[in-house]
């Protein structure tokens, strides 16, 4: 068997391997928001299985901003319940979500990236 198709069927395999294991990682209240839900939802899942009282629970930091007239909101989703002040927890440990005019865009790294380069937003490190 050729070297470079071994190679080739191990890198594979590892690629699979490593979204498995982050769709693992995920918590299962992130798994069950899906894109189109509105914000209400996403605060209402965020909350299930939580003793926390505030408005948002589960939301390490939120951040807004105003894009052609319409809301675009990231949350910044931590299973732990900590709070931006009260804790301190690197931003890319958390889960984004992001959501425009309301609604529910997409949530993990991948989308919050790419929503904020095509609005020429800086995201953290």
């Amino acid at each position: 068997m050729n070297s470079h198709i071994v190679r080739r069927s191990s890198l594979l395999f590892a690629a699979v391997s490593a979204v498995t294991l982050l769709a693992a990682c995920q918590d299962k209240r992130v798994k069950a928001m899906n894109a189109g839900i509105t914000r209400d939802s996403v605060m209402t899942i965020a909350a299930q299985q939580t003793s926390a009282t505030d408005s948002m629970p589960s939301i390490y930091k939120r951040e807004t901003y105003l894009i052609n007239g319409k809301m675009l909101e990231v949350d910044y989703f931590d299973s732990r319940d900590r709070k931006e002040g009260r804790d301190t927890v690197k931003l890319r440990k958390l889960t984004p979500l992001v959501m425009y005019d309301g609604k529910l865009v997409g949530k993990g790294w991948s989308v919050w990236d790419s929503a904020a380069k095509a609005n020429h937003i800086k995201v953290p490190e």
